[in-house]
């Protein structure tokens, strides 16, 4: 089977038809040609771009334990819809990521247009007391471990996982939050908590547990990512362990790069988020973080939540949004402050990187995962045209610019037949 995609704009800085409208032949999931003529199934995607698929460091699924919220089959639809061919999956799920045969049903029961990538846990039960059986979860197909949305707070059991993933050369992913200082707040600590009456949670919380870890890292070896960094002195503390060459990486997500406390105003608990939006200096921090590569990837943190988690008192409603389907035209929003093609290789490569495993690029000879996007495409989301189980979106009923057309991963696309 061979597809034929004519008049199309690439976008990827490390192909050499960045910026140029090509016609891209592929055969077999291999991109053939860039100057294609015939093939089996023609596509003319005049005035539409294309760059290599986005991957996710960070989504909820929901399955097994909570598929009310979300399900594979769901979340693949919402991933397909917001460009990602590639997923990292959460473990804390229920049960939780923790052996063999969690790895498998994920793997082999997701949409076969996505490639679930599990994340396995850190601790058994996710409780940060023992460590699970690290190799046989990496033989297993496992691509990092975490223990989820909680923080490894085990300092002891941090360094064990670090020096035993060492062999296997994967990262442990750490959500920086001190569960001591954090506990019950509802949103970053500030005027606007203080205004608001709610609890806050300073950025302390999260700077003191990356301080902890850099130098727990100095000791033990092996690599650490730091999972939805969100204030300005903890990304700072980041890119000065970076200079001293110390194998570390970051993320942030997507919601982080465009809202600050400030957002809560109305105590919509769609921003209710972990961790808590910060401050726009925070926000300013991070979105120069994106820009000067410090940051090595933009995540879209998706947590689904049914409407009885969500629609309660701000302070006992669940923290967190769905993200997926509305990731691409939070891009095009945020490409007003960081170019666009600079936000696209976040999404693309550099997961990749974070995870060790090789980049990708529109060339001849490379391996076809694709996203086919229109930048000025209008559309809402509501009832209709959401893909989740779930609707906590701050973007619920709003109109949004910028459209995902279609996702190509190697011989599976979303493409009409």
């Amino acid at each position: 089977m061979s597809i034929l995609l004519k008049n199309v704009r690439v976008l990827d800085v490390n192909s050499p038809a960045h910026n140029k409208q090509v016609n891209i032949l592929i055969e077999n999931g291999v991109i053939i040609s860039l100057s294609g003529r015939t093939a089996d199934r023609e596509y003319d995607l005049k005035d539409k771009l294309v760059s290599p698929s986005f991957f996710d460091l960070s989504a909820h699924f929901s399955d097994p334990g909570n598929e009310y919220r979300e399900d594979l089959l769901s979340g693949s639809e919402a991933a397909l819809s917001g460009g990602f061919a590639d997923v990292c999956l959460i473990p804390d799920t229920n049960p939780p990521i923790e052996s063999k045969s969690d790895v498998k049903y994920l793997i082999e029961r997701c949409k076969e247009v996505v490639d679930v990538h599990p994340i396995g846990a850190c601790s058994e039960a996710l409780k940060g007391e023992n460590l699970t059986e690290m190799l046989d979860l990496h033989d297993a197909g496992v691509v990092a471990f975490s223990d989820g949305d909680e923080p490894i707070w085990n300092t002891e059991l941090l360094l064990k996982a670090l020096q035993y993933t060492t062999e296997i050369n994967v990262p442990i992913i750490q959500n920086a939050r001190d569960i001591n200082i954090s506990s019950n707040a509802q949103m970053h600590e500030g005027k606007y908590s203080t205004h608001l009456g709610l609890r806050g949670e300073p950025s302390l919380s999260e700077e003191l547990i990356i301080q902890r870890d850099i130098e727990v890292l100095k000791y033990s070896g092996g690599s650490l990512h730091f999972a939805k960094v969100s204030s300005a002195r903890g990304l700072d503390l980041i890119k000065k362990a970076k200079k001293e060459k110390l194998s570390i990486t970051c993320d942030v997500s997507i919601h982080h790069l465009l809202f600050t406390d400030e957002s809560v105003g109305d105590f919509d608990t769609n921003y209710k988020n972990l961790p808590p939006f910060r401050t726009e200096k925070d926000r300013k921090a991070l979105v120069k973080g994106v820009k000067d590569g410090t940051i090595d990837a933009i995540c879209s943190n998706h947590r689904p939540f049914d409407q009885e988690s969500k629609q309660l008192e701000f302070d006992l409603a669940d923290p967190g949004s769905i993200s997926l389907q509305t990731f691409f035209p939070s891009l095009v929003k945020l490409s007003t402050e960081v170019p666009l093609e600079i936000l696209i290789e976040r999404v693309v490569n550099g997961p990749r990187a974070v995870l060790k495993k090789e980049p990708i690029k529109i060339d001849k000879g490379e391996v076809a995962k694709l996203t086919i996007f229109d930048l000025d495409a209008k559309w809402t989301l509501n009832g209709k045209s959401n893909k989740s189980k779930s609707k906590n979106s701050p973007f619920w009923n709003t109109e949004l610019v910028g459209q995902v057309a279609a996702v190509i991963n190697r011989n599976h696309s979303t493409l009409a037949k």
